[in-house]
């Protein structure tokens, strides 16, 4: 189900032949293997989100606690900028899972692998690297 696309090496302007893919390339071991990576990562932020979202918790009965009180204003602004850099982690905390629930996806469709934008294989190393990932990496660079 293979089909060839054609792409130019910076390397002298040589042509390479890639495969277009429809199905992954990778074998069940593969597959097993960066699902396991992938799910390991997952519970580590769910645990990193279960902290942060129980440190909110926590700060909210102290604060009921301590309503009483004056606080200065600089001790104020402080606590608001430490909640708002909290809320941000979350944020990016929950994104993350997102991407990895979607690999996850991709692992039981047997798509994992293959570049979302160009069909072509996504090499190991950067699965390696980034295992959630769903673009090579010359889709993920920033040009100038």
């Amino acid at each position: 189900m293979a089909k060839k696309g054609i792409s130019i090496s910076k390397k002298e302007n040589e042509v390479i032949e890639e495969p277009v893919l429809t199905k992954t390339y990778l074998t069940d071991e593969e597959l097993d293997h960066f699902k396991q990576l992938l799910l390991k990562r997952r519970d580590e932020v769910l645990r990193d989100l279960d902290i942060l979202k129980s440190s909110l918790s926590d700060e909210n009965v102290e604060d009921s606690i301590n309503s009483n009180y004056s606080m200065h204003m600089a001790d104020h602004g402080t606590e608001t900028m430490d909640r708002e850099q909290r809320f941000m982690f979350i944020a990016r905390d929950e994104k993350y899972i997102g991407y990895i629930d979607q690999a996850l996806d991709r692992i039981r469709n047997k798509t994992y692998g293959i570049c979302i934008k160009s069909g072509k294989p996504i090499p190991k190393k950067r699965l390696e690297a980034v295992p959630h990932t769903s673009v090579r990496i010359e889709f993920k660079q920033v040009k100038k």
